[in-house]
């Protein structure tokens, strides 16, 4: 299971490969607001220009503990939503998807971290409980551009990395991180995880920003309905 598999010594290094990753895209994004969800249970990213950071997850321990197929936001109210794996392990996958989209506000961002199915990573799910790789119905990027373009997203970053396998970057992290340089420097295919980075596209919208008060005894923000020009849905 997921939740084992990302206290492992292997996990907590790819962690830190991919966090290295969004902190060199994130600090370009503007707005206030960024919601960060993760199968790993904890936030990922730390160094952006974004002001207001949020963690959500469906673990029990998490500060804001929420259903990926229902978020619990109003629409157009996230400058910015980060999926962390989420989409690997939901069965799911595209309502996750498009929850995330509904709350991201016109011009706003999503940046998706997902395993390429057709990399060593994917392929290692055919070991069974031989593999080093987590379970999950990995989606690949073809798939979620497809996904993205329905949802009226424009995608404006992708990058792969990570092109060694489980077993290499669990007893051989240094030698694989300098691989991956070489391997990414080439541009080969096949990396083992992506990061996509989309902006919302909505013509003849302006977002409507909400106002937002905090929960009482947790300082985190939930949106109230706003009466300027818009109306708040029944769910």
């Amino acid at each position: 299971m997921v939740g084992e598999w990302r206290k492992e010594k292997l996990a907590q290094s790819l962690w830190a490969r991919e966090k290295e990753e969004l902190e060199r895209i994130m600090p370009d994004l503007y707005g206030h607001y960024l919601l960060q969800c993760s199968t790993f249970n904890e936030s990922i990213v730390s160094a952006s220009s974004l002001r207001h950071h949020f963690f959500a997850s469906h673990y029990s321990d998490a500060p804001l503990i929420i259903d990926y197929e229902a978020l619990p936001f109003r629409d157009n109210s996230v400058d910015c939503v980060l999926g962390h794996h989420i989409l690997d392990h939901q069965s799911a996958a595209h309502q996750c998807l498009r929850e995330a989209a509904r709350i991201v506000v016109p011009n706003g961002y999503l940046v998706v971290v997902g395993f390429n199915p057709y990399s060593t990573w994917g392929l290692s799910r055919l070991l069974g409980r031989y593999s080093l790789a987590p379970k999950g119905d990995f989606i690949s990027r073809s798939r979620l551009l497809d996904w993205l373009a329905l949802l009226g997203f424009r995608v404006e970053h992708v990058s792969g990395f990570q092109y060694a396998p489980p077993v290499l970057l669990k007893y051989f992290p240094r030698f694989s991180k300098q691989l991956d340089k070489v391997l990414r420097y080439i541009g080969l295919p096949g990396a083992g995880v992506y990061v996509l980075l989309a902006r919302k596209l909505v013509a003849g919208r302006t977002p409507i920003r909400p106002q937002w008060r905090a929960l009482g005894g947790r300082r985190i923000p939930v949106a109230t309905p706003s009466t300027r020009g818009s109306s708040v849905p029944s769910r």
